[in-house]
């Protein structure tokens, strides 16, 4: 088990990123959210309590199904299918804290427009965290000689969030970094993930194995989707 506690200011938030969940897309914030960003992005780095957990496990896999070490058992032909060159898995989560929470929902009573920029530039904080997360278990799984697959995240494709709480107390995440998830499986801090990421024999993940938008059964329904491949901007 790996457990770290990052300096908020040794993370840098993605500010084209937070564009993207206020709907964005490609086009440019005029000068005024630009510095509403600005702004919200200073704050964010004042308060937040970024963490992050993980924990290596060999999977077996038969019949659709994985385990990992027989602690974490999922029902998954995504999963299945995107770790078939995999007999290792890290399975992450990370969080950026309960101050967080607290000062989305204060501004969402009190100022309505910083408040979704505020949980936009949260989101981006939260992948930026896991991004740094994945770069270190891509170098334990270099020195296996190893690639690794991209991070997949309960309730994208074929995997219900369900599955928060059986990850959660596989990696002790409530006493190392304060994690939890309520009783309909809603993680706690609400910017946190838990994730799976592959130890791939067949090296780095080729073009064909990318994450898309059209494999995900929210598709119809997603905001942010695209239809090309691309990065989930709702894991």
């Amino acid at each position: 088990m790996t457990v770290r506690h990052i300096k908020s200011d040794s993370v840098k938030i993605n500010k084209d990123e937070a564009l993207k969940y206020l709907g964005y897309k490609n086009r440019k914030a005029d000068e005024a959210t630009d510095k509403l960003l600005n702004e919200t992005i200073s704050e964010l780095q004042e308060i937040s309590e970024l963490k992050y957990v993980y924990r290596i496990f060999n999977i077996k896999k038969e019949n659709n199904s994985i385990s990992f070490d027989n602690i974490i058992n999922i029902k998954s032909k995504d999963i299945e299918r995107l770790f078939k060159d995999c007999e290792k898995s890290a399975v992450m989560a990370a969080t950026v804290g309960f101050q967080v929470e607290k000062r989305i929902k204060y501004y969402s009573m009190t100022n309505l427009s910083k408040g979704v920029v505020f949980d936009a530039c949260a989101d981006a904080f939260i992948e930026a965290l896991c991004d740094l997360a994945e770069d270190e278990i891509k170098e334990l799984a270099a020195e296996e000689g190893c690639g690794i697959t991209f991070r997949y995240s309960p309730g994208y494709g074929d995997v219900p969030v369900s599955h928060q709480g059986e990850i959660l107390s596989a990696l002790n995440a409530q006493k190392l970094i304060g994690l939890t998830s309520s009783d309909s499986s809603i993680l706690i801090p609400r910017k946190s993930v838990t994730a799976f990421i592959g130890f791939s024999k067949a090296g780095i993940l080729n073009k064909t194995n990318k994450k898309s938008c059209l494999d995900c059964n929210l598709y119809e329904s997603c905001g942010y989707a695209t239809e090309g491949d691309g990065k989930c901007l709702t894991n």
